[in-house]
């Protein structure tokens, strides 16, 4: 430690000396001689720590040689014909002053290995320590590996499950619509069938247990930075996953028969064709900006139904031609002529037409009974029929039983069809209109419904988990967007 002690005070005054010519050095010679020092300095620091290994290996070295000499010593008293308890003594005397020296001359005597233990072993085999002899340092690279959203010391989360009813459950609702895993059309702190299912698929997002329970570790990650916003991946199951499938049948990327749950590579390879043929990035992940896409109505159907649509369109036209007959030429005797040459021909007197009523659209009221049909039926998000909807899918599915075509979409993507008319004042809604609403925390159209007059409407409702007919209250007045009336007036 001495010679270190030196070392170290020659290098200050090196470096005093250095300092003092350093500040007399133009700025340029400076920099130069500062990264030299730099180098030499990391050049001492390297000796030392290499000079400190040595030094640590040396006294390995030794306690192994001074453990072995103890055994030779044992087995040479064995082999002189000493007693066990004598070679056992000796040996404990060098291993205790060699490789285990203890402060002070009255301390206990080592006896250890005891005499009345066996020995056991070959010399093979290595020798026995005592405990906490030997044994590595616990280094941060040897402790287990805590997971990256594990809570804060003293955070604590309340396990939340269906059927619960608090604030807490609230909290849990807004993180969850937030990350795009549920759309609620009221506020509620009620712990319901959509809040277990959006958290079923948050679950599976992240690879947590999909018990539909929010627990310590599900809610850390919840409300952690690092949660990750509602995406369909590859290996993902579900009825999201079917509705998603189905959806991309309708618009000519996937073929029935393939419909199967399991987002796999054929569902992949047709998100990717839906992605390219739209202008998005192209990925094969069912993210925010490709299901915004997919149930838009400016959504582009596959190269092969458009073709197949451009033929339809084309015969249709076709067989709509009437086909022209020759006008026959009407003869004129001479008789006729005769007597009617010379008279004036008389002018017939105009008749007044009736003026024809406008038959009233009798699909309304096949869109209204489907409507009254379903009520009771349960929330299941993606659902589309005939017993299971979410809101889009139940407007979806009465639109079919009232004879309108056309693909699914979701609430914002009918909210934006432009041949229907638009209704801007919710004071202007007539019996069929289609109703879109936003939320107070959410300004998009993220909720539909069917308004039946009355100042009721009939909608899948999230909150209640079931078809329900209500009547337009305060809050849906104040978050009323617009209507759409796919009807003649």
């Amino acid at each position: 430690m001495d010679t270190v002690k030196a070392i170290l005070n020659q290098i200050l005054l090196f470096f005093d000396d250095v300092g003092e010519r350093l500040r007399r050095l133009p700025a340029k010679g400076r920099r130069r001689v500062m990264f030299l020092a730099a180098i030499f300095l990391l050049l001492v620091i390297l000796l030392m720590i290499l000079c400190i290994s040595s030094c640590r290996s040396t006294g390995e070295a030794v306690t192994a040689d001074a453990a072995d000499d103890g055994l030779r010593t044992r087995v040479r008293g064995f082999q002189n014909g000493e007693t066990s308890a004598q070679a056992w003594g000796e040996a404990d005397v060098r291993l205790s002053s060699e490789a285990f020296p203890v402060s002070g001359t009255n301390g206990p005597e080592n006896t250890w290995p005891p005499d009345d233990e066996p020995e056991t072993g070959s010399e093979n085999e290595p020798d026995a320590t005592p405990d906490g002899v030997g044994e590595p340092e616990t280094t941060p690279a040897d402790e287990p590996d805590l997971p990256e959203n594990t809570p804060e010391p003293g955070e604590k989360y309340v396990s939340l499950k269906k059927h619960d009813k608090s604030d807490a459950v609230t909290s849990l609702q807004n993180r969850l619509m937030e990350l795009g895993y549920l759309d609620i059309d009221e506020p509620t702190n009620y712990f319901g069938s959509s809040t277990e299912a959006a958290l079923i698929l948050f679950q599976r997002q992240h690879d947590l247990k999909q018990d539909g329970i929010a627990g310590s570790e599900t809610q850390a990650i919840l409300f952690g930075d690092e949660a990750q916003h509602y995406c369909l991946k590859e290996g993902a199951e579900g009825e999201d996953v079917k509705a998603l499938q189905e959806q991309l049948v309708d618009l000519g990327y996937m073929a029935e028969k393939e419909v199967d749950r399991v987002y796999g590579p054929i569902t992949v390879a047709a998100v990717e064709a839906f992605q390219k043929r739209n202008g998005l990035h192209v990925d094969g992940l069912a993210g925010e900006k490709t299901l915004e896409m997919l149930y838009s109505d400016d959504a582009k159907v596959s190269r092969e139904m458009q073709k197949k649509l451009d033929a339809e369109a084309a015969a249709q036209k076709k067989a709509a031609e009437p086909t022209p007959k020759p006008t026959p030429t009407k003869k004129t005797s001479s008789k006729t002529t005769a007597k009617t040459s010379g008279r004036k021909t008389p002018t017939p007197k105009p008749t007044k037409k009736a003026t024809a009523t406008p038959k009233k659209d009798t699909r309304i009221d096949k869109f209204i009974a489907a409507a009254n049909s379903k009520i009771g039926c349960e929330y299941v998000l993606g659902a589309k029929g005939p017993n299971k909807f979410d809101c889009s899918g139940f407007v979806y599915w009465c639109l079919k039983q009232a004879g309108v075509g056309g693909t699914r979409l979701n609430a914002y993507g009918y909210s934006r069809k432009s041949n229907w008319k638009l209704i801007e004042s919710i004071g202007r809604l007539k019996r069929g209109d289609i109703l879109f609403f936003r939320s107070d925390s959410n300004k998009n159209v993220n909720h539909t419904g069917i308004y039946v007059g009355g100042g009721n409407m009939i909608d899948a409702s999230s909150g209640n988990g079931k078809v329900v007919k209500r009547p337009l209250s305060a809050y849906w007045k104040r978050n009323f967007v617009c209507a759409r009336r796919p009807w003649r007036d």
